[in-house]
């Protein structure tokens, strides 16, 4: 099963697959928002149907207020004629009885009833024979006979819902005679004329005394099935029905409706029915469908583009994205010489595969860097049996010009162990500090002498550099110097600067224990190759400046710099070593003339001091008494490229003065190269601008130099 999911994998591929979860998630996206709109618009349409259901209930309490109010009025315009005041005073039934017919054909009322003062009834046309009935005690005559028009409904015959007004007689002179009772039945040609203007179905029904429900009125029909909607609808507890309030749906004749009731009482405030509005759900669904046909079509159409909209995204994610993994390939595979080059990633690239592809660019270069320095040790190793001898080896010529110095220069014995103080000789096999054995000699400075050693303790190989004893008796503040050393070393912590570890001493003879490096000084390579090619001197170039980049960014310069504190090893990193004469990025001295005696002799013993270094490749500042800066390691840096550019530093002589007057006065640009130095080889083009670097670098002006070493960085970063 796993195997199948891989290979459906590989099959699909990545723009596949990014294009399959943006469409499932898009699709799944718009399911929802679809079904959200579609919830959204039933509910919002159930609202609506709600409103116009409750706007059709008052609509239709508005029909009959209003036949309430027509008939009130009518009533009251009836009863002001004097002649039918008189007869209800003089209680002329005969002639009363008259009356209530007059009054029911003026009124368009199904009957008219007539009381006296004391609520005897007198005359009622629809049953002429009926006389003297006691009818005060009933609120609709109580509240006309107390001088109020009052109405109300009731209820005749079970089933007859019929809508009354009582207005009160009245003589001149403010004596209440009687009382007369107009009324109209709520049928079917009102519940129609209800319908034409509410758009609504309506049911008018009565409510008996024992709670039983029967249809009065209906635009639906009076057959069972309604008259049992209406009864479900009015099942009610005791205590009457609440008007206005909405109710369930009710199901008539397979039609859904939205139902609305409302109750009608008489003039006391007792229910004797009432009426429900219907509206079908079926025609607010009509509407409905289309509004989600709508919907849904926009949200195919919409989930249609969002498709095109994906698939031309994941071609635009995935394009840039199989560019890399071309490159990744191609590195794995030991080809570190292709590029990602922003011309093909494009405009389609975002920012963070832009970033990617130029961290991975910066990989490729210092992949190559390495390969570089790689193959120039193996190769070093194949002409170390050809090197120049001793008498032709430029280097050796130059190291026998300084030599006629005189010790100013501080230049090493070639024997080290000739007149060197005991307890800083020591033979393979010795230990140190009872914890560190010797097994071999490095090399040896002006300072001290290193050894390879073995670090009981942690069970690691390291260098250990011990000072000089005879430096230590000519300058007392050595030691101290020790220290510093030892502390700004530490400071810096980067891939191209040698790590220091720890200080000791030993029969009152200094040491610092140092990250041992299995490799070549860059002396020795220049001894046995000559001139570098352009792509190893820029691969040096970079590696040795973020090393500075590092070192200067802790406030921290090297002031040494020369090829044989850079080692190149066996994995192609070059590290910088010996922080010896390191100095912090300020001077204490600067600018200060010597005022007296004791000034002048400070001054020259800095002087001294500032000599404690490689003059070849001190800047002109330092070789007059300055102190070490950002500048005069840039300066050092571009020497020692001169050096593996054309094989030889560009400054030589037999006597100090000699090299100080050509150092002092003649840019490195104008230096005549060496007859016997080997050519240089490296494409024109590159060569040509690496030329300008180094030209820049070593300047006579510090203010012509270049102001940092990370400006350096990105300059040779772009050379190849």
């Amino acid at each position: 099963m796993l195997i199948a999911t891989e290979g459906t994998r590989r099959r699909i591929g990545f723009t596949g697959r990014v294009f399959l979860v943006t469409a499932t998630l898009v699709g799944v996206v718009v399911a929802i928002a679809l079904l959200i709109a579609s919830n959204s618009v039933q509910r919002s349409s159930e609202a609506t149907a709600r409103r116009g259901l409750e706007q059709s209930a008052d609509l239709v309490a508005q029909f009959l207020s209003g036949r309430e109010r027509s008939l009130a009025g009518g009533a009251s315009v009836f009863v002001q004629g004097p002649y039918f005041r008189t007869l209800v005073s003089e209680r002329r039934s005969d002639d009363i009885l008259d009356q209530t017919f007059e009054a029911v054909s003026q009124l368009e009322s199904q009957w008219v009833s007539i009381t006296d003062a004391r609520g005897v009834l007198l005359a009622k046309s629809d049953e002429p024979a009926v006389r003297g009935d006691e009818l005060g005690g009933v609120p609709l005559i109580a509240g006309a006979l107390r001088g109020k028009v009052t109405a109300g409904f009731g209820v005749s015959h079970d089933s007859l819902l019929f809508q009354a007004v009582a207005v009160p007689i009245v003589i001149p002179g403010g004596i209440l005679v009687g009382a007369l009772i107009a009324t109209r039945l709520v049928d079917s040609l009102l519940a129609h004329d209800v319908r034409a203007a509410t758009a609504s179905e309506v049911v008018f029904f009565t409510r008996a005394v024992d709670g039983t429900i029967r249809v009065a009125a209906s635009t639906l029909g009076r057959d069972a099935a309604v008259l049992s909607a209406v009864r479900r609808l009015t099942a009610l507890p005791s205590g009457g029905m609440a008007s206005n309030v909405p109710q369930p749906g009710l199901r008539v004749d397979s039609i859904d409706y939205l139902a609305q009731r409302a109750s009608l009482t008489t003039a006391g405030g007792e229910v004797v029915g009432g009426f429900v509005v219907l509206r079908s759900r079926d025609v607010e669904r009509s509407g409905l469908a289309g509004v989600q046909r709508s919907i849904v079509l926009a949200g195919v159409i919409g989930f249609l583009l969002t498709l095109v909209v994906a698939y031309a995204a994941a071609r635009r994610i995935a394009r840039p994205v199989r560019v890399l993994a071309d490159a990744v390939q191609r590195a794995a595979d030991g080809d570190y010489h292709g590029t990602v080059a922003h011309s093909v990633l494009g405009s389609s690239a975002g920012a963070e595969v832009t970033e990617l592809a130029e961290a991975f660019d910066s990989l490729l270069t210092d992949l190559r860097d390495k390969e570089a320095l790689i193959a120039m040790r193996v190769a070093n190793v194949a002409v170390r049996s050809e090197a120049l001898s001793p008498a032709d080896d430029p280097g050796a010529r130059r190291g026998r010009r300084l030599r006629l110095a005189g010790g100013i220069f501080s230049i090493p014995d070639p024997h080290p162990h000739a007149g060197a103080r005991p307890g800083i000789v020591m033979q393979p096999g010795s230990i140190l500090a009872n914890r560190y054995r010797i097994d071999a000699l490095l090399g040896s400075g002006g300072m001290g002498m290193v050894y390879r050693a073995f670090d009981r303790t942690l069970s690691d190989t390291v260098a250990v550099k011990l000072l000089r004893p005879e430096v230590v008796v000519a300058d007392a503040d050595a030691y101290a110097h020790f220290k510093q050393e030892l502390r700004l070393a530490r400071r810096v912590t980067h891939r191209n600067v040698v790590r220091t570890h720890d200080l000791g001493e030993s029969d009152g003879v200094p040491f610092i224990t140092m990250e041992f490096v299995d490799g070549k000084s860059l002396a020795e390579i220049i001894r046995a190759r000559g001139a570098l090619s352009t792509t190893v001197v820029v691969a040096i170039a970079k590696q040795l400046l973020r090393a500075l980049v590092a070192a200067h960014a802790q406030q921290v310069v090297h002031g040494d710099l020369k090829p044989q504190n850079l080692l190149i090893g066996p994995n192609g990193v070059l590290k910088v070593s010996d922080f010896g004469v390191a100095r912090l990025v300020r001077d204490p001295w600067r600018g200060a003339l010597p005022r007296d005696a004791n000034d002048a002799a400070e001054n020259t013993s800095r002087l001294r001091g500032a000599v404690i270094g490689t003059p070849e490749y001190m800047a002109p500042e330092q070789l007059i008494g300055g102190s070490a800066t950002v500048q005069s390691d840039i300066y050092a840096a571009g020497i020692v490229l001169h050096e593996c550019v054309s094989g030889t530093t560009p400054y030589r002589a037999d006597t100090p003065m000699a090299f100080f007057a050509h150092k002092l006065d003649t840019p490195v640009s104008t230096v005549t190269p060496d007859s016997h130095a080997p050519t240089m080889r490296a494409p024109r083009a590159s060569n040509s601008v690496v030329k300008q670097i180094i030209a820049h670098m070593t300047a006579h002006d510090v203010g012509s130099r270049p102001i940092s070493a990370s400006v350096l960085l990105a300059r040779f970063s772009r050379v190849l």
